[in-house]
């Protein structure tokens, strides 16, 4: 790569000169005489590059943000012209990506955009080959089915995911969380039963309901013998779970059925704390299944919540057991560990997700029982692809295409601006509100649809008299102006403000309520 000429409005001048310089290619910046970058056009770079000698750049980079086709440039200066990234703080990611010949800039699309795009587009690369590659050995060591799908160490961490507490459900509830998380990316949808209390004659009802919202494989969440039985007959994929007191009574009828084995004997109360012990009764019902011709099966040592009673000891099972027995397939709950914290769960996700893939799990199961945890099963699966991607490559989790991160960012742009010497300034103030003549809006998230919801109210009227649905809060203030919804200024940065807000709380998860902080 030859000498590249960074084009900017003045304001951003200092900003994309520190981000050049930390790009590595020998360049220069030009200021144009224009405020914001992002309001040049095509036409006045190519007026003002005309009157420059630029024949020793290989290349000129014009802001992202640039309207319209740099092709227009090229052909009057005379010398290639692309599209950098919309924001200067990412030049050095994207000159790098140049640089090492896995980036072609665009004369159309920001470089930033295409740059994701290449990400998105070499992680499916990457994921599809490491899958085939896995279903070849996972077939040479085995396979633990659930229906038609396969369950192996050597390919991406399944994800199960709990309807919780079913039998309280109605059917059209079961049926739209069946189908939410199947939209999720969930690979089986469980029935999570109540424990303490026997539904057996409401699983056929249970089934059939979630059969309505998904085509996935389902599995049943329960430890009575006559909910068993009940599902068996309704014709679930999975049972979830047998200890050492229930298998003896179901083994017949699960033979054709994937199952999940627990180290523990809920009939006699016995719950083994202390990793060596929980191996040891974990290898007993591996045992018993062996000796009742339980093939297609999965191990779960149970994951412990943090601190009480404690994550690392049933971790250090987990490894111990697997270490012990490496032809048997592991199974992990993570969701006791997400829902019984107090921190945002994408993180913890990833790193579970991440630990399981480590230990050779082959399935995960959690849920979205709390509102803390609305996307989990989402972000589990996001997670079991990156980890799966990682671990295939032999690198840490990191710039793989795909990303957990939703608050922070990997990297961070400030910009700051220069203030010329004489300009004041001052502090804000208190907002004053007026009525605007043209009337009020009430504002609201849908976040079944996935929409922003702006109802506007004529003044004195109960009833609105249109509602702007969206989820672009820049869309639906343009169309509140476009049909003159707005007429005082003060009300008009007000529903700029609480729109912003809006679609912070609908990306992020966060709730919405007008005139309230999405952050406290």
């Amino acid at each position: 790569m030859g000498r590249v000429l960074f084009v900017t409005g003045r304001l951003a001048e200092g900003y994309v000169r520190r981000a050049a310089a930390a790009s590595g290619v020998e360049h220069d910046v030009v200021a144009l005489p224009y405020p914001v970058a992002s309001l040049l056009t095509p036409r006045l770079i190519a007026r003002h590059l005309k009157g420059m000698d630029i024949s020793r750049y290989s290349m000129v980079v014009i802001p992202g943000m640039v309207r319209g086709d740099a092709g227009e440039v090229e052909r009057e200066v005379g010398v290639p012209v692309f599209k950098g990234p919309r924001d200067a703080g990412d030049i050095p990611w994207v000159m790098r990506l140049v640089a090492e010949g896995k980036l072609s800039l665009s004369k159309t699309v920001p470089a930033c955009e295409l740059a994701r795009m290449r990400g998105r587009e070499e992680f499916e690369d990457a994921f599809r080959r490491a899958a085939e590659e896995g279903m070849e050995r996972a077939r040479e060591e085995g396979v633990v089915w659930v229906r038609d799908l396969p369950l192996s160490r050597h390919l991406p961490v399944r994800v199960v995911a709990e309807i919780i507490d079913a039998p309280k459900r109605s059917r059209q509830e079961l049926a739209r969380i069946a189908r939410y998380y199947e939209e999720s990316g969930a690979d089986v949808i469980d029935i999570g039963m109540v424990a303490g209390e026997c539904n057996a004659g409401k699983v056929g009802e249970i089934v059939e309901a979630v059969r309505r919202g998904t085509r996935l494989p389902i599995s049943i969440d329960t430890l009575d013998v006559s909910e068993i039985e009940a599902a068996i007959r309704a014709g679930v994929d999975m049972v979830i779970s047998l200890d050492l007191g229930n298998i003896d009574a179901v083994h017949d009828i699960v033979k054709d059925v994937c199952c999940v084995l627990i180290p523990y004997d809920h009939s006699e109360g016995y719950f083994p704390s202390e990793p060596e012990e929980r191996v040891s009764a974990m290898e007993e019902m591996a045992r018993k299944a062996d000796r009742y011709g339980l093939r297609n099966v999965l191990f779960d040592l149970v994951l412990d919540p943090l601190c009480s009673p404690g994550l690392l000891k049933s971790l250090v099972a987990f490894y111990e057991f697997s270490r012990r027995n490496p032809d048997r397939q592991l199974f992990m709950g993570i969701g006791n560990v997400t829902e019984l914290v107090d921190a945002d769960s994408p993180g913890a996700n990833a790193v579970l997700v991440g630990i399981a893939s480590e230990l050779g799990v082959s399935a995960v199961l959690t849920t979205e029982a709390s509102d803390k945890t609305r996307g989990a099963v989402g972000e589990a699966v996001k997670a079991a692809r990156m980890m799966f991607v990682a671990r295939a490559r032999g690198v840490p989790p990191k710039d793989l295409g795909e990303t957990l991160l939703l608050l922070k960012e990997k990297r961070r742009r400030d910009v700051a601006y220069v203030i010329p010497e004489g300009v004041a300034v001052v502090g804000g103030c208190e907002a004053r509100y007026r009525r605007d003549p043209k009337g009020y809006f009430r504002v609201w998230v849908d976040r079944g649809r996935g929409l922003i919801m702006a109802a506007h109210y004529r003044p004195g009227s109960e009833h609105p008299d249109v509602v702007i649905a969206d989820s672009s809060a820049g869309r639906i203030c343009c169309r509140a102006v476009e049909l003159g919804l707005v007429s005082d200024l003060g009300h008009a940065a007000y529903l700029g403000r609480e729109l912003e807000k809006a679609e912070v709380a609908l990306k992020t998860g966060r709730s919405y309520v007008q005139d309230e902080d999405i952050f406290t």
